[in-house]
C-alpha cells in the first residue's frame, strides 16, 4: 500500500505477470512443473478437506494446468481417504494434466469423461480454467459452470473462479461461485474487484515457490495491517490546531447536509477543526441542529476559507451558480484538496496540486467523457474499473478515488483495491462522509495516496461495524472508533498458506 511496507501476499498479479513468473521458476531457475503442480495441489487439498466435513470432492477439469491442479487434488484426497473423482470436461489434455491423469488412474483414482450424473452433495472443485483464461466461456464451461451453481454443496476454486477476469474483474457471462478461491502465489485483481469479488470468496493464497524477476507492488490491496501501522504513528495533537483545519466548500438549498456531514465525518477523524464556506441559510441552519462542533463562513473570495490547510470541495453543490470560480480554485489553490460530487464538473485540466477526487462510476464516466472525448458510460467503468481509474489519474493528475465495492486507489501507474466496506455504506451522503475522512487525514499530515488508501479503509470498516439501515451521521461516527482501534486483518484480505 504504501512505498517499501507492502506485505508481499497485498500484491496483485496480473495473468501476464503470473505467467512471466512460472516461466522464469520453470525455465531460468530450473523447478519442475510437476513439483510446482504438486505444492498448489497440496494446499488446495488441505483449503478442501477443512471444507467438505463428511463430504465427497468432485473436481472439473479443464484440458490445462489448471486442470491437472484438480486430477491432483483428487489424488491427494484419494490417499487420504477422502472420496474424490475428477471429471474431464474436454478430450484435449495438456502433457501436464495427461501425466496427472495417468498417474491418478495407477493409484486407483476414480475418472470420468464429462460431468457427474449423480444427484448425491459433493464439494465441487473448479479446476476448468485458470488465471491465463480471458472470458467469456465458451462450451463446454458454459455447461459446467451452470451445473455447478446449481448444486448446493460447497465450492472451492483454484487460482481463479472460471468465468471471472483475472485483470479487470468483469463477469461479462456466467462464473462459477465459489465460496473460496486459493489462488496461487499472489493474488489476481479480479478476485478484488467489482463484480468479480463476488464470486470470489474467501480468497486464500498458497506460497507455491513461484519467484518472479518483476518486483513491483504497482498493483496491490490495502492491507489493514499497515493501514493500523500508519495511523498508529498519526500524531494525536496536543491543541487542535495541530490536527490541521478543514475547509468546506459545499452545501447548497435542498443539499445542504452533504456539506454537514462531511465536515462532521472530518471531526470523528480527528481534524482539530472545520469551517463550512457557505452562504447558504439552511446550511447554517442544519449546522445549528445537528453538528455545533463546526463553523460556518461566508464563501467569500477566489480564496475560501484562508485559514484551513485543507478543502473539500463540492458536497451539495448541485446549483450552477454555487460552483462559480472552482476551474480556477482546481488549477491555482496550493492547498491539498479533495474534490467530490458536483465539483467534478469543473475540472477541466490536469492539476499539479496536492488533489484526491472521489466519483462514483456515472461521474468518473462524465470526466473521462469529458476529459478524453470518448464515449464513457457508467457500465462501460464497472466493466473494466482499473482502467478506468488509472486513466482518471491521467487526465486529472489526482489521486483517485473509484468508489463502489472493493473502492480502488490509483495515483500513476499505482492501483490499490479496497477490501473493507459493505452493504451499510450504500446510504445517501456516505460519500460525504469518506470525503471528509480523507481531508482530515490530509490535514494531519498524510500525502494524498496515503490519505486516501488509509482513507477507503477506515470508511469502509467503519461502514463493517454497522447494520443495513444506518444512515450517514452513522458511518461518520464509527470512523473514531476504527481509528482508535483500527483492526489489522479483515475477512476480504487474504490468508496465506505455504505450499
Amino acid at each position: 500500500m504504501l512505498p517499501g511496507m507492502t506485505r508481499a501476499w497485498a500484491t496483485l498479479w496480473t495473468r501476464s505477470q503470473a505467467a512471466a513468473a512460472d516461466r522464469h521458476t520453470i525455465a531460468e531457475l530450473g523447478t519442475p512443473s510437476p513439483v510446482l503442480m504438486e505444492r498448489a495441489a497440496l494446499c488446495c487439498a488441505r483449503e478442501a478437506l477443512a471444507m467438505r466435513g463428511e463430504l465427497p470432492v468432485w473436481a472439473l477439469c479443464g484440458p490445462g494446468n489448471n486442470g491437472g491442479d484438480g486430477v491432483a487434488v483428487a489424488r491427494i484426497l484419494h490417499g487420504w481417504g477422502v472420496p474424490a473423482r475428477a471429471f474431464l470436461l474436454t478430450e484435449r489434455q495438456s502433457p501436464e494434466l495427461a501425466q496427472q491423469v495417468a498417474l491418478a488412474e495407477k493409484l486407483g483414482v476414480p475418472i470420468a469423461r464429462g460431468l457427474p450424473t449423480s444427484q448425491e452433495e459433493a464439494l465441487i472443485v473448479d479446476a476448468m480454467l485458470g488465471t491465463g483464461a480471458a472470458p467469456p466461456l465458451r462450451q463446454p464451461f458454459v455447461a459446467a459452470v451452470a451445473w455447478a451453481n446449481a448444486r448446493s454443496g460447497p465450492k472451492l476454486a483454484i487460482d481463479i473462479p472460471t468465468g471471472i477476469d483475472a485483470d479487470t474483474g468483469e463477469v461479462p457471462g456466467p462464473a462459477f461461485a465459489a465460496d473460496r478461491t486459493v489462488t496461487l502465489v499472489r493474488s489476481k485483481p479480479g478476485l478484488h474487484v467489482t463484480p468479480g469479488r463476488a464470486a470470489a470468496g474467501e480468497v486464500v493464497v498458497a506460497d507455491i515457490g513461484i519467484v518472479s524477476q518483476d518486483m513491483s507492488d504497482e498493483t496491490c490491496l490495502i492491507d489493514p495491517a499497515e493501514v493500523a501501522r500508519v495511523i498508529s504513528r498519526l500524531r494525536p495533537g496536543g491543541h487542535k490546531g495541530e490536527r490541521g483545519h478543514v475547509g468546506i466548500v459545499g452545501g447548497s438549498a435542498g443539499t445542504p447536509g452533504a456539506a454537514v456531514l462531511a465536515g462532521a465525518a472530518a471531526l470523528r477523524a480527528g481534524a482539530g477543526l472545520v469551517t463550512i464556506a457557505t452562504d447558504d441559510r439552511e446550511v447554517q441552519a442544519q449546522l445549528l441542529a445537528h453538528r455545533p462542533e463546526l463553523m460556518v463562513q461566508p464563501r467569500g473570495g477566489a480564496e475560501p476559507v484562508p485559514a484551513a490547510k485543507v478543502l473539500v470541495v463540492g458536497p451539495g453543490l448541485v446549483r450552477a451558480e454555487d460552483r462559480a470560480g472552482l476551474a480556477a480554485l482546481w488549477l491555482e489553490d496550493p492547498r491539498a484538496a479533495v474534490w467530490d460530487a458536483s465539483a467534478l464538473a469543473e475540472i477541466a485540466a490536469p492539476s499539479h496540486r496536492p488533489r484526491v477526487i472521489t466519483p462514483h462510476p456515472a461521474e468518473a464516466a462524465r470526466l473521462l467523457s469529458a476529459r478524453t472525448g470518448e464515449a464513457w458510460t457508467a457500465a462501460r467503468v464497472q466493466t473494466d474499473r482499473p482502467l478506468a481509474a488509472r486513466s482518471l489519474a491521467t487526465v486529472t493528475g489526482a489521486t483517485v478515488v473509484l468508489k463502489g465495492e472493493g473502492t480502488l486507489v490509483a495515483e500513476g501507474s499505482r492501483l490499490a483495491v479496497c477490501v473493507s466496506g459493505g452493504p451499510a455504506l450504500a446510504t445517501a451522503g456516505s460519500g460525504d462522509c469518506l470525503a471528509g475522512v480523507i481531508a482530515a487525514l490530509l490535514g494531519r499530515g498524510l500525502a494524498p495516496w496515503a490519505a486516501a488508501t488509509v482513507g477507503v479503509h477506515v470508511h469502509g470498516a467503519a461502514g463493517d461495524r454497522l447494520p443495513v439501515g444506518a444512515v450517514a451521521l452513522d458511518i461518520a461516527d464509527a470512523v473514531a472508533a476504527v481509528l482508535a482501534a483500527p483492526e489489522e486483518t479483515h475477512p476480504r484480505f487474504p490468508r496465506r498458506v505455504l505450499g
